[in-house]
């Protein structure tokens, strides 16, 4: 119960400051629009092309990124390898 009511309650501090927030589109190969993104500092939150909230990644500290699906639950994580401009491929 305490983590249903933490995640609500950062959900609504992400929807509150989401104005202020970088946003990205993303589309299919089609042209279609797929969803967005919005940066909040060290996190950014997801919604799909109904703008329901999707997920949220966050950067750590240690250089790693922490995926997390729309219920909140921990669905992985990338750590950044070097200093390569593509933390994914490792290509510059």
């Amino acid at each position: 119960m305490k983590k249903l009511l933490l995640a609500i309650a950062a959900l609504a501090v992400l929807s509150a400051s989401a104005a202020h927030a970088q946003q990205s589109n993303f589309f299919g190969k089609d042209g279609s629009y797929q969803g967005s993104s919005f940066q909040h500092g060290r996190s950014t939150t997801f919604t799909n092309r109904n703008g329901q909230f999707d997920g949220t990644s966050i950067r750590n500290s240690d250089g790693s990124t922490s995926l997390y699906d729309r219920n909140g639950h921990f669905t992985g994580s990338v750590q950044r390898q070097g200093t390569s401009s593509n933390p994914l491929t490792g290509a510059k």
